[in-house]
């Protein structure tokens, strides 16, 4: 009975616990590599890099030598440029659609730019560390949850199920404070589910993680070194390229409680609009 709890018939550990300890092997890494280059610029692009191969080396252990499972599922090859380009691209284009939105309801202001301060070479750089970090952190999020957690969630559970969970544990993981009340928890769940949802649709109607690593790279990257769209980017903007004043409606979700919404309204078109594209092409396929 024991033994059952723990083990699945091929004598490996049950995808609860293979799934668990993956993420809290991965977890604990990446915190002590991101304490251990935390300082300067340079400490903490040259962290990004360490904890992208520390991603990449400790999925590629569990899903060999603990799943005794192929590779090749997880969704990093073949390496398909186009996807990526166009993922880079969309999510660029989706961000800047969302503060043209803000800025055409009043809720976002211009208020000047980093460049006063730091000059065109410095941002540069800035913006080129900043792309980086973001596109690393991207491939881990992406490896780790619509690689890893979905193949082995789905290799036991209906695709479905195994898209709702791996997307929900993704989504509580990125609850870094305690809640301001139930009304936002609701909203944030809500929008990142959706978003999680989009990059599972992408990933399996590509095959590849690529289109949503670059997604997932542009769209934090212009939300926060690009445009200071982040509601809690502070006095200093985040020193973001564009400084961008909120004054959104707070909606009872506190400061830049209407941005929040707007979010969520995105990312429930992407996830509607690229089901809805999948689904026609899937028509056009069957008449043919």
């Amino acid at each position: 009975m024991i033994t059952r709890l723990f083990l699945e018939a091929e004598a490996r550990p049950r995808r609860g616990w293979r799934l668990a300890a993956y993420l809290v092997v991965l977890l604990v890494a990446m915190g002590a590599v991101g304490s251990a280059t935390r300082g300067s610029l340079v400490t903490n692009v040259a962290g990004h890099a360490v904890v992208a191969v520390v991603a990449l080396v400790v999925t590629y252990g569990f899903r060999r030598y603990v799943d005794r499972r192929p590779w090749h599922p997880i969704g990093l090859s073949p390496w398909r440029w186009r996807h990526a380009a166009t993922g880079l691209t969309v999510g660029a284009a989706s961000m800047l659609i969302v503060f043209a939105t803000a800025w055409a309801l009043g809720w976002a202001r211009v208020s000047g730019t980093e460049l006063a301060e730091r000059g065109p070479v410095a941002m540069l750089v800035v913006l080129g560390a900043g792309l980086f970090m973001y596109a690393t952190s991207a491939f881990v999020q992406e490896l780790a949850f619509r690689g890893y957690a979905l193949q082995t969630l789905a290799e036991g559970w209906p695709l479905r199920r195994a898209a709702l969970v791996s997307s929900l544990i993704f989504a509580v993981l990125h609850f870094a404070e305690v809640p301001t009340s139930a009304w936002f928890v609701l909203v944030l769940l809500a929008d990142i589910m959706c978003m999680a949802g989009f990059f599972v649709l992408t990933r399996l109607s590509t095959g590849a993680l690529w289109l949503a690593i670059g997604f997932h790279t542009t769209w934090n990257w212009v939300m926060d070194s690009v445009l200071s769209m982040d509601t809690d980017a502070g006095a200093d903007y985040g020193d973001a390229l564009v400084h961008i004043q909120l004054h959104a409606p707070e909606f009872g979700l506190g400061h830049g409680g209407g941005v929040e919404l707007l979010y969520l309204l995105n990312s429930a078109s992407l996830l509607a609009g690229y089901w809805l594209l999948l689904r026609r092409r899937r028509a056009r396929t069957m008449e043919g």
